[in-house]
């Protein structure tokens, strides 16, 4: 009986409810004649009725007939919704499901476990069947598991037929083999044969079973999405005609009304879709142009209105049931959509057409009150009337509703057919884009992209050449195509021979006699021409040498006179496409080019060339993606400038997924040569393909000249190709009559040529080689394959012991090798078995037939029958090369972007007419999905590539890549956009890590993110993997969160396992794992750059190690020296089981580390090792510059030996600063340490923010970049800092009322301004005090503010007050140029306008003392007024000066500040000393700290202002862009791009631009590129040029400089120092004029509403700028530097002429002001120590002679720095605890401190000392020594040393060992037995005992016998270490008790011990030797007196040394003698 859910009742019901079979019965006729004999009830027969063969014939699939209808309709209401955007995610799932084809996907088995048990088994079945079978597709793996399921389940076969049938599938198998299939066969419970696999025909058949009916069930991915996501445009009609018709629309009507009311897209939920409308869109004649579209335009314009009128007075009356029926009756039922929009829209319509048609506001307003009034649906219309920005709900909400509406347009487009034309809609931006016409529609790239990638067949048939067969076979098609002749040579064709060259090109081609017929016809082009080329022809043909002559050509325009070549002047690049190639060009070019000194070089992979490797190599060799990736970092333009010549080989790779690249590389290029004007040929080689022109114009190949076409027929040896398409479906099936085909063709061949079979894998190889030996032995044919002779097999048999592989060896003397290369091959990028690229297929085919030795060669494709025509077209010339750009364009626009070339939607438009995407568009418009005849439209393809780049800015904006403004179409790039460009990585990847980095990570969570990048998308978990998987899952560190089915678990465990380096078994595992770590490098870099951008200090640090892991292969936990070669494995696994840190490794020497392995002879070469790890020493300064900001001047000493094997030439290091915490990032940037200064210091400058209250300190952590665990840490106390003083606000700008020229109350003074009628609010508000008082002045105000107005107003007060010869004023200029531009304006301005006397001084002195004699104003530089006025005593003119102007104040922090400060200081020292009175102005910029300056000028608080920096008379818009870039000269490259655009975006309409560069070299090379960028653009106009070329010819005559004469022609002007005095002039001249417009200041008074500043910086110091361009900025005097040679001119100039002079001195510079003010910054502490002065007083006071241990150490506890350590909650129980221990009790045992000495006993030793007390001093020393070691004196020194206990200590006591000198002496085997110790505790002890000072001491008194009473005696004191022949550095002290790092410090003390008394003392340090001398005055008294001389440690206790020696003295007249004695 059929089952109940199946059959003919089943189609019954389904037939019931079918619309056709239900509604309009009545017109449905049948039309079938009718039978006339009606049924009698009897039986009859069926025989002759039924045809079998007609069974299903009449089955259609179809859909609805009118849902086609619908659909388009649903798509016109869409198309008028709001905004769409592509979804990602879904169209992802759909690529993935079609690249899954039957070939490909990844469960291809009927049989599916059901339980955990059978899973388990079942995949270790197929793990095993997969290894017999070797590296295979899963499918076929299944397939073959599901055939040894159904024989092992066969109950009825006996156990050895099971083994027999098994071997049939699987080839022969061993006993064991099968037994274990056996094995796992029975722990399989739930297979059933019928049940489950439905018999072998369910498998070959399409359709798969559905479990529980049992019937084939096609599974419609469309019509699930159907139901789930049901449109109400897809409601059947009998439902609209239904009963329920009413009850719909009402629902629906009702929703509408919620629609137009609350517009919350969520509670529509989807029904309404595509039916709203936006109310922005309606206007007064909306409807009329509605109705007009809806009929077609085929209506009456009057008729149109009238009906459009009483449309609008339905919709605003009744229900709308009532309106429906109306509009029915009105518009027609055909017209129902649109009735039905209307109706939903009614309110929106009906209210916004009221407001569009009010005649003024007033009835605006009247109507919007009415509706406010009217409830909240219609407050809402008028809510979203109003709205112009949508709020973040909102946003989200549309954001939701276009990915609903863009996942059913998919939908709808699948069901649609495949409609090419990806357009979604037309986007309504708010504003109309302004940079294209119309606006741009967004587009789903994804689905314009060939999904096939490079198997896209453009080509619907192919045409075989004449001759071609086809064959069909059992299970397969066999085409022939045979071989063409070769063409005949013409009779004006003629080889060249090498001899006809020039004979110094002849070398290149030594081995060779000609030159064959592809290569001499290309000869003269190639050799002779600078043409690009683009040469087509066979493989095989030769194509090397025409490279080789294109490069001959370039050097013959370097080849000197005398034959010598200039290599210095070019590059070539040669792009070859794969790794392997490389390599083989590297070679072949390095040695046929070494005779002209050419050095070859390969950059490929993760390698990189150094600027030296660089310099030195003139060819570099490439792949496509490397060059990518060279040439999009601007950064290495100084190199890509000097490509001459670029060479791509197999360029037909266009057609593949690579393709992208190469597009991008050659538009990159000509749009190089377009802009530098410098030519680089292009040279394309390609196979033969059939649309050439399309990739010669692409190349800008001139096709008369440059394009060479060679057909097949050019093959040096024809080619014969069989192509063999297997169409058996079953997996299994298939793959074995692959073999068998491939074994039949081998025999054919055997015996009569060689046979080279290409297989996917290297495991492949040895299993096909074998499989076909194995049959040429089961069938006795292997005599074909080895020639009878023996020699042939004696040479073989002796190739096989010297031959490694074991394959080779068994497979050798048989005759057969094995070299490691069907057509489907393991794609690890797709995750699946894929087709070969057609680059794998040309180049194995073109190794057919070896020219030497055959006349024909045989290719021989054995494919799946579906590929057939793919083959087919391939190789015969047949494939039109497409362009796969779309798929890349997002990426490879953020590439163009990032690099500066393109900067804005216009140009990247333009950017893209230079790629092949455009030129197979405009051939072949539709398959790019453009309308066929869009050509006669839009010519030039416009808005196709504004809608691409419009989409794909739109990815990359949404993305975070880059910033696209919509409006403007200006691209902003950002610091993801930077690293995605840089490290080449996919937006989609980007946007990932954005989106999941979190700060708290651990490296799980980052091995997890890893495995989530997009590049492994498509990487999937088989079920054949699974077993080796879950292995490896216990073998990895770091823990997997996972389970194994989840793709990015077994990205997780492959990563971890190559870090491991653990060995892996499958093929595809194997692939997966090359393809993952491949990438990992890029993408853990990014991760790592990303996570440093964003500050996360301690992520930052673990995203670096993971890089370094991957890269090194090993774990961090393992030891450093796993980095080194040559180390053996078992040495490194002892190193590790040793307990030592890493940091201990440096103090050993050779012989211990030998000891510590116990492997004496590697100790020498580990300890090489241990010196050759970078490692670095640290040291920092701080200085604060404000309250918030610190410079820090960090200094780097490398502490190793460098290696250029293990280091090259550079070393890369990071330089982090971070919080307090170490979670932040405060500081980063990257250190190179370069091999040649290795021996020096190196300083980094660099500031970070500080924050209130201040942290105990920051870290500043230097990282290796390359080196696993090469870091060092340096901890940078704040506990001394000082921050500077808080500064004042500054002044407010009031507002008062503009000041009139007329205040001047003089007219000849206002005549001097009659530009103007007011003066500006600054000018005004310093007007008084200027003008009225003769007060001093200082104006700190921004640029641009009317300063020089200002000092004006103090030069015409100063000139009012008395006589023209007594009234002096100078003016200050800090600069040159500033000095003569105020002369220029203040001669015309006073000079001619009211006859003052105005000079500039000269400098030279004699000059310049009769110009002040005779100036009334007098201008200067600092350096000429000092010069002058230091001699101002005699020089009565100096002394005259009334007025002192000092413009630019503000430089007195810069380079020129010292003497800028030297003058001011003289002039107001100059004016306290005489009568006359020097009344000071001093202009400034906005300054922090104007008061302390004001103060020092002399200004009280009337004269000064200090506006902020926003007080601009016209504002100014600031922009701050960073540049990544570390190397200056790169990075000044890549600015100036984005300086160019800058000006263009910000400086429209002529208006002036000015661009400051650092030095003068860039002054040039930065106008030349910006006069290049503004000739691409516009060479008939250039854009900065505001007159025409004839009008500016007299002046650029005039210019001598050559480049400026050329770059003023495009407007660009420039001006530098070095220019002659006329240039300046001109430049200067044309400016002022207008005419050209690169001058000026950002923003003009009078003439600017708003001024643009754009400021390009390196990135680290972008925080920095903005900080000081938006506050204010303090400056600091840097006076200190110079003082020495101010003092000697004051010296000289008899001002100081004694101590107190100096001192008084001082007192008048600014830096006396700041040094209380910031005395970090001037390095000033309170004393030697840094310690307070009541410290050092309370110590004087405290201190006595008879002070003992206890006082001692009370009174260092009473220090008042100890006054700020706090008590903590919790602590005084604590401290109670510790009081009871200890040695001394205390009166006040509350307080902690009286037990924490620290770092005073230096000071208070000093104080001692200053009062003589020997034994006080003593004693103090000794207490250092406790403080360091954390002992009492009393105690045993042996406790000084590591691991030794107080036990330890009295046993050694008991056995007379009291010294570590006693211990020392010991013999090993004594000691070992009395300590009792391991290894490493004796060898800490040993390292103790090497670090414990032995130091000799001599001494002896000098001056001899001649000491006399009261004479100094000279005690010289020789001190020596004692290293026992070590030669390391003494490190610092072995202290761990000691909170830090201390070095050893000693004190030399002569004292005299019976009256107490210290007579000289000396502080030390000691590295080697020393020779110190001390002196003391001899006694008054005559006589023998004794002292001793003590050599005290404050580091170590029980070392120091004490001598007693004696001084005779003897009276004057006597002759005196000295005795020493012990």
């Amino acid at each position: 009986m059929a089952h109940p859910g199946g059959g003919a009742e089943a189609h019954a019901r389904s037939k019931q409810y079918e619309y056709k079979a239900n509604s309009s019965l009545v017109i449905n006729i049948d039309s079938r004649p009718r039978d006339t004999h009606g049924p009698t009830g009897e039986p009859e027969s069926l025989s002759g009725r039924i045809n079998p063969r007609t069974f299903g014939d009449l089955v259609q699939r179809g859909r609805p007939p009118d849902r086609d209808e619908r659909i388009k309709k649903s798509k016109k209401k869409k198309e008028r919704d709001g905004q769409f955007e592509p979804v990602p995610s879904r169209q992802a799932k759909r690529r993935r499901i079609r690249l899954e084809s039957v070939l490909s996907s990844t469960e291809g088995g009927v049989y599916h476990p059901k339980t955990k048990e059978s899973r388990a088994a079942y995949e270790a079945m197929l793990s095993a069947i997969q290894d017999q079978l070797g590296g295979q597709p899963s499918n076929v793996v299944s397939d073959a598991a599901d055939e040894v399921l159904a024989v092992l389940k066969n109950e009825s076969s006996k156990t050895t037929d099971k083994k027999r049938e098994i071997e049939k599938r699987l080839n022969p198998i061993s006993s064991e083999f099968f037994n274990e299939l056996v094995r796992l066969g029975s722990l399989i419970k739930d297979y059933q044969d019928g049940a489950d696999a439905g018999g072998p025909t369910a498998v070959n058949g399409e359709d798969a079973l559905d479990d529980d009916v049992g019937v084939a069930v096609e599974f419609d991915e469309d019509n699930e999405d159907e139901e789930e996501e049901s449109d109400l445009d897809m409601v059947p009609e009998d439902e609209e005609e239904d009963d329920d018709d009413d009850a719909l629309v009402e629902r629906d009507g009702a929703r509408a009304m919620q629609m137009g009311g609350a517009i919350d897209d969520n509670d529509m939920g989807q029904a309404n879709e595509g039916m709203n409308l936006n109310v922005q869109d309606i206007d007064a004649y909306w409807i009329q142009r509605k109705i007009s579209q809806a009929f077609e335009q085929q209506i009456d314009p009057q008729q149109c209105q009238t009906l459009a009128e009483e449309v609008l007075k339905i919709l605003a009356e009744g229900e709308n049931r009532e309106v429906e029926n109306k509009l029915v009756y009105h518009l027609q039922f055909e017209k129902f959509s649109l009735i039905k929009f209307l109706v939903h829209n009614r309110l929106k319509i009906v209210w916004c057409t009221r407001l569009a048609r009010a005649k003024d506001q007033e009835e605006r307003n009247h109507i919007e009150k009415e509706m406010t009034r009217s409830g909240s649906d219609m407050a809402a219309i008028l809510l979203q009337l109003h709205a112009t920005r949508a709020t973040a709900k909102e946003r989200q909400k549309n954001l939701e509703k276009s990915i609903r509406e863009e996942a059913r347009r998919l939908k709808d487009e699948i069901v649609d057919g495949d409609d090419r034309d990806g357009t979604l809609r037309v986007e309504k931006d708010a504003h109309s884009s302004s940079w294209v016409k119309g606006q741009p529609k967004l587009l789903d790239l994804d689905n314009i992209a060939f999904e096939q990638g490079g198997l896209f067949m453009a080509n619907k048939k192919c045409d075989l050449p004449h001759g071609s067969s086809r064959h069909q076979n059992k299970g397969y098609e066999e085409v022939h195509v045979p071989a063409l002749k070769a063409k005949p040579l013409d009779p004006d064709e003629k080889l060249v021979n090498i001899t006809e060259m020039p004979e110094w090109a002849q070398p290149a081609f030594k081995n060779m006699q000609q030159l064959n017929r592809v290569q001499s016809k290309v000869y003269q082009t190639a050799l002779f021409g600078a043409d690009n080329i683009l040469l087509c022809a066979p493989t095989g043909a030769g194509k090397t040498n025409v490279a080789v002559l294109t490069i001959l050509q370039q050097l013959g325009i370097y080849r000197n006179k005398d034959g010598s070549f200039d290599h210095n002047g070019y590059k070539i690049v040669y792009v070859a496409p794969m790794k392997a190639l490389v390599a083989e060009v590297v070679g072949n070019l390095s040695e046929r080019l070494k005779e002209y000194g050419v050095n070859v070089r390969e950059l490929s992979g993760d390698q990189t060339l150094t600027p030296q490797q660089i310099e030195e190599t003139q060819i570099i060799v490439t792949t496509p993606e490397k060059w990518d990736i060279v040439t999009r970092k601007s950064g290495d333009r100084t190199y890509t400038q000097l490509v001459k010549l670029l060479i791509i080989d197999e360029i037909h790779l266009l057609h593949d997924n690579r393709g992208p690249v190469l597009e991008s590389i050659v538009a990159r290029t000509v749009r190089q040569v377009e802009t530098t004007r410098d030519h680089i040929r292009m040279v394309g080689l390609s196979a033969t393909l059939p649309n050439y022109e399309d990739v010669a114009l692409f190349l800008r190949v001139d096709v008369g000249k440059g394009l060479f076409y060679f057909n097949i027929s050019y093959r040096p040896v024809p080619l014969s190709q069989k192509y063999i398409g297997v169409s058996v479906k079953k997996p299994l099936q298939r793959f074995q009559l692959m073999n068998d085909l491939c074994y039949e063709k081998v025999i054919a061949v055997a015996g009569k040529h060689q046979t080279l079979i290409f297989v996917h894998s290297r495991k492949e190889t040895a299993k096909t080689a074998r499989a076909i030996r194995d049959t040429a032995l089961t069938n006795d044919t292997l005599g074909k394959f080895l020639k009878e002779d023996s020699a042939s097999r004696e040479i073989l048999q002796d190739h096989t012991n010297i031959v490694k592989s074991n394959d080779l060896k068994d497979l050798l003397p048989y005759g057969f090798a094995v070299h490691h290369a069907g057509t489907q091959i393991y794609n690890p990028e797709k995750g699946a078995w894929t087709e070969l690229s057609p680059l794998d297929v040309m180049q194995m085919l073109g190794r057919a037939g070896r020219p030497q030795y055959d006349s024909y060669g045989e290719g021989i494709i054995i494919t799946g029958h579906s590929e057939l025509q793919y083959y087919l077209s391939l190789m015969n010339q047949q494939l039109p090369i497409e362009s796969q750009f779309i798929s890349k364009l997002a990426d490879q626009l953020n590439a163009e972007v990032v690099l500066g070339t393109v900067q804005n939607a216009r140009e990247a438009c333009n950017w893209l007419g230079y790629t092949y995407l455009y030129v197979r568009m405009l051939r072949n418009p539709s398959i790019y999905g453009i309308a066929s005849d869009i050509l006669t439209r839009d010519i030039t393809l416009e808005e196709r590539r504004a809608d691409l780049i419009h989409s794909a800015a739109t990815i990359l904006d949404k993305n975070n890549l880059v910033k696209y403004d919509r409006k403007s179409g200006y691209f902003q790039v950002t610091d993801l956009g930077r690293i995605a460009s840089y490290y080449y990585i996919s937006h989609g990847t980007i946007s990932t890590y954005n989106e999941h980095l979190k700060p708290t990570m651990g490296n799980i969570e980052l091995c997890r993110l890893f495995s989530l990048s997009e590049e492994f998308k498509y990487v999937t978990v088989r079920q054949d993997e699974k077993m080796e998987l879950a292995k490896l899952l216990d073998r990895v560190p770091i823990p997997v969160k996972e389970s194994l089915e989840e793709p990015s678990a077994k990205v997780n465990v492959l990563l971890q396992a190559y870090i491991s380096q653990l060995k892996l078994e499958g093929l595809s595992l194997t692939t997966d794992m090359v393809y993952i770590t491949q990438s990992a490098g890029r993408l853990l870099r990014a991760l790592f750059e990303i996570v440093l951008k964003r500050g996360w200090a301690k992520l930052t640090e673990k995203a670096l190690n993971l890089c370094n892991m991957v890269n090194k292969k090993m774990w961090s936990v393992q030891t450093p020296l796993r980095q080194f070669d040559g180390i053996p494995n078992e040495i490194l696994m002892k190193l590790e089981k040793k307990d030592l840190s890493w940091e201990r490794y440096y103090d050993l020497t050779p012989q211990e580390i030998g000891e510590l392995i116990r492997f004496p002879k590697m100790g020498r070469v580990l300890h090489k090792f241990i010196h050759q790890f970078p490692k670095l020493n640290l040291a920092a300064h701080v200085q604060p510059i404000t309250r918030t900001i610190l410079r820090v001047e960090l200094t780097v000493t490398p502490d190793f030996q460098w290696d250029d094997r293990v280091h090259g030439y550079v070393e890369p290091f990071w330089v982090i600063v971070e919080d307090n915490d170490g979670e932040y990032v405060l500081h980063h940037e990257y250190f190179m340490l370069k091999k040649q200064y290795i021996d020096e210091d190196h300083t980094l400058n660099f500031t970070v923010p500080i924050y209130e209250p201040l942290p105990p300190q920051y870290f500043i952590r230097v990282v290796s970049d390359r080196w696993l665990g090469s870091q060092t840490v340096l901890p940078v106390s704040f506990r001394h800092l000082i921050l500077p003083e808080k500064y004042p606000p500054p002044t407010e700008l009031l507002d008062l009322q503009p000041l009139p020229v007329s205040a001047l109350r003089n007219p000849s003074y206002e005549a001097l301004y009659q530009g103007f009628k007011h003066f500006n609010p600054v000018q005004t508000q310093v007007f008084n005090v200027l003008y009225n008082t003769d007060d001093n002045v200082l104006v700190a105000a921004p640029t641009g503010s009317g300063k020089t107005i200002c000092a004006e107003f103090a030069v015409l007060r100063n000139q009012q007050k008395g006589p023209d010869s007594i009234m002096r004023t100078v003016y200050i200029a800090p600069r040159e140029a500033i000095a003569k531009e105020r002369y220029r304006d203040w001669e015309r301005k006073f000079g001619e306008g009211l006859g003052f006397k105005v000079v500039e001084l000269t400098g030279e002195t004699t000059t310049d003392l009769k110009l002040i004699e005779k100036g009334q104003i007098i201008i200067s530089t600092p350096e000429k007024w000092d010069a002058l006025s230091r001699c101002w005593k005699q020089r009565k003119n100096v002394q005259l000066v009334s007025l002192f102007i000092i413009d630019e104040l503000h430089l007195i922090g810069g380079q020129g500040g010292p003497v800028l400060e030297v003058i001011v200081c003289r002039m107001r020292y100059i004016a306290s000393q005489i009568e006359n009175k020097i009344r000071i102005v001093a202009l400034s910029s906005s300054l922090a700290n104007a008061k302390d300056i004001g103060e020092w000028i002399g200004a009280t608080s009337h004269g000064l202002f200090n506006f902020p920096p926003s007080v601009r008379p016209v504002p100014l818009d600031i922009h701050i862009q960073g540049v990544d870039i570390v190397n200056f000269e790169a990075r000044m490259q890549a600015m100036t791009k984005p300086t160019y655009t800058s000006i263009v975006q910000h400086a429209k309409n002529g208006k002036p631009a000015l661009v400051y560069v650092p030095t003068r070299k860039y002054v040039k090379t930065t106008a030349e590129d910006l006069m290049s960028y503004s000739a691409v653009d516009n060479s008939e106009n250039p854009a900065f040029l505001l007159r025409s070329s004839k009008e500016l010819e007299p002046f650029v005559t005039k210019v001598q400089d050559e480049t400026l004469r050329i770059t003023l022609t495009f407007g660009v002007g420039y001006l530098h120092e070095g220019l002659t005095d006329l240039d300046q002039e001109v430049v200067s001249q044309l400016f002022e004029a207008g005419w050209i417009q690169m001058m000026g200041h950002a923003s003009r008074p009078l003439l600017d509403n708003s001024g643009k500043c754009v400021i390009f910086c390196h990135a680290p110091r972008k925080e920095y700028y903005k900080k000081f361009l938006y506050e204010a900025f303090p400056v600091e005097s840097h006076l200190h530097h110079f003082l020495h040679d101010n003092f000697n001119a004051e010296i000289v100039a008899a001002v100081v002429e004694n101590k107190q002079d100096a001192v008084d001195y001082l007192t008048w510079t600014f830096m006396y002001r700041r040094l209380t003010q910031n005395p970090n910054y001037y390095n000033l502490q309170a004393s030697y120590y840094y310690i307070s002065y009541t410290t050092i007083e309370r110590f004087s006071s405290s201190l006595t002679p008879k002070t003992k241990m206890k006082d001692l150490l009370e009174i260092l506890a009473s220090a008042s720095e100890y006054a700020q350590l706090p008590i903590r909650p919790g602590e005084e129980e604590k401290l109670r605890r510790l009081l009871n221990h200890q040695r001394f009790s205390f009166e006040n045992p509350s307080g902690r401190f009286s037990f924490l000495p620290a770092g005073y006993l230096h000071a208070i030793i000093d104080v001692i000392s200053s009062y003589g007390w020997l034994n006080l001093a003593l004693l103090a020393m000794e207490v250092s020594q406790m403080v360091t070691q954390g002992m009492w004196e009393r105690d045993s020194v042996l406790l000084q040393l590591p691991h030794l206990t107080r036990e330890l200590a009295r046993k050694c006591k008991e056995k007379s060992i009291e010294t570590l000198f006693d211990l020392v002496e010991m013999e090993d085997d004594a000691r070992r037995d009395l300590l009792q110790m391991s290894d490493p505790q004796l060898l800490d002890i040993a390292k103790f005992c090497n670090r414990y000072p032995n130091i000799d001491m001599t001494y002896e008194v000098q001056g001899g016998e001649s000491v006399r009473a009261g004479d100094d005696v000279t005690l010289q004191v020789v001190l020596e270490r004692d290293l026992e022949g070590r030669t390391e550095v003494v490190g610092p002290v072995d202290a761990p008790r000691y909170p830090k790092a201390k070095e050893e410090g000693w004190w030399l003390v002569v004292g005299d011990t019976e009256t107490n008394q210290l007579l000289a003392i000396k502080r030390v340090s000691l590295q080697r030797r020393l020779k110190v001398k001390l002196a003391f005055a001899a006694p008054t008294e005559v006589g023998r007196k004794s002292y001793t001389l003590y050599f005290m440690c404050d580091s170590y206790l029980g070392c120091d040394q004490e001598y007693s020696f004696t001084v005779d003295v003897e009276g004057a007249v006597e002759d005196d003698r000295v005795r020493l004695t012990d």
